[in-house]
């Protein structure tokens, strides 16, 4: 079991995974939920950031068909309270190495650019908001090259050394034509 573990974390980045199985299982990724408060993700990010991998079965407390995370609360706490610059660090690095690109095909849109502002909201520190927003604002500005107003605004924040922000996922959203699956409402309303 353990070889098989290492074998599928090497097959694709775990934020990719994790996005793949929230979008699949309608995971909640509203930052002020005060029903679950986006624990399966909280515990998630946890597990991710101890080399664990959504692929694998041994990351699903019940199996992958019971998503319900919220049983390791107590074990997996990294992001329930204010998270270490270290734990922060790491899981902007997994998560900068994520291709949107391989994101997008597997799940629902606008809820990834929600996953992605979850990580955001998570990773408050100036040093992993860099690592993410050097990683997701060049994609994104490729990704949405036909789209003169969004690229130049961009390209502004690249320019003065501004990093991604939830209202920045949410001004993506509104104004791109070719990302969306199903209208839904915009990031900014939900998070």
């Amino acid at each position: 079991m353990l070889n098989q573990d290492k074998e599928i974390n090497k097959k694709r980045n775990p934020f990719v995974a994790l996005c793949e199985y929230a979008s699949n299982n309608n995971w909640c990724w509203k930052l002020f939920c005060t029903t679950c408060g986006h624990s399966g993700f909280r515990v998630a990010f946890s597990k991710i950031i101890q080399d664990q991998h959504p692929d694998s079965d041994s990351f699903w407390p019940s199996g992958k068909s019971n998503s319900d995370m919220s049983s390791e609360i107590k074990k997996y706490n990294d992001f329930w309270k204010k998270t270490s610059i270290e734990d922060q660090l790491k899981l902007a690095t997994i998560v900068a190495k994520a291709k949107i690109l391989d994101i997008q095909p597997i799940a629902k849109f606008p809820d990834w650019l929600g996953y992605i502002g979850l990580v955001i909201n998570h990773c408050p520190s100036c040093e992993a908001r860099k690592i993410i927003s050097d990683s997701f604002i060049p994609q994104f500005i490729t990704m949405l090259r036909d789209n003169e107003e969004i690229v130049s605004y961009l390209q502004e924040k690249v320019s003065k050394n501004e990093m991604l922000s939830i209202n920045d996922l949410s001004r993506i959203e509104s104004r791109n034509i070719n990302l969306s699956n199903s209208p839904q409402p915009l990031i900014f309303d939900v998070l």
